[in-house]
């Protein structure tokens, strides 16, 4: 069962950004530019779905706290690469990284010197962190559209680390850990969401 939904959640994240990715394009070629919208919403869906699952794959103690850190962090970057313009559609994503940081110390220091296992909550939530914020490079990607970027980017990188992903999980979904659904589905997506700023800097470079 869980092997079923690690498939799943790669294959429907992976075409959810292949969607957004299509629909801004359809945008382009309209002549309307190329909207973002629909890939920040798919972002912000994915987003809510990892930050629900990651602390509870982990089994930590408390784990709300850390959801809404890693939710409400993720969807400020991706409002910011939504709404930021060329040439640098990331240049927020660092500082909503940085709150996110301060955020989640300062709520181990709320929870007091006796609270269980402070130290892999802290861990989990700045490794969460990344995967949120960095998401937002799906987003950020598809400002560049105007710059006469390869259309293929966004769903050939979506499709290739989704693959990767499933492959690599199912060769070791012996060796990891019972979750639920949620923490199945968080496993998966944590490299899908990551890889959004790396498939961002890729197209940059290509763009030199």
């Amino acid at each position: 069962m869980r092997s079923k939904t690690i498939a799943a959640a790669a294959v429907l994240a992976a075409a959810a950004l292949i969607v957004g990715a299509v629909a801004a394009r359809a945008g382009l070629e309209d002549g309307a530019g190329a909207s973002v919208y629909p890939m920040a919403g798919v972002v912000a869906v994915l987003i809510a779905v990892f930050a629900y699952g990651w602390p509870r794959l982990l089994k930590l103690p408390d784990p709300w706290h850390i959801t809404w850190l890693l939710l409400l962090a993720g969807w400020a970057a991706t409002l910011a690469a939504t709404l930021t313009a060329l040439p640098s559609p990331m240049q927020w994503m660092p500082l909503c990284l940085g709150l996110g940081v301060v955020g989640v110390f300062g709520s181990q220091l709320v929870r007091g010197t006796g609270a269980t296992r402070r130290l892999e909550s802290t861990l989990a939530a700045l490794l969460g962190l990344l995967a949120t914020t960095f998401a937002s490079g799906w987003v950020a990607v598809l400002n560049l559209a105007v710059l006469g970027t390869n259309p293929l980017i966004v769903p050939v990188g979506a499709a290739v680390v989704a693959l990767l992903t499933l492959v690599v999980l199912l060769i070791l979904a012996g060796r990891l850990p019972r979750s639920t659904y949620a923490g199945s589905a968080a496993m998966t997506l944590a490299p899908l969401l990551a890889s959004g700023t790396l498939v961002y800097f890729t197209q940059r470079l290509l763009l030199q």
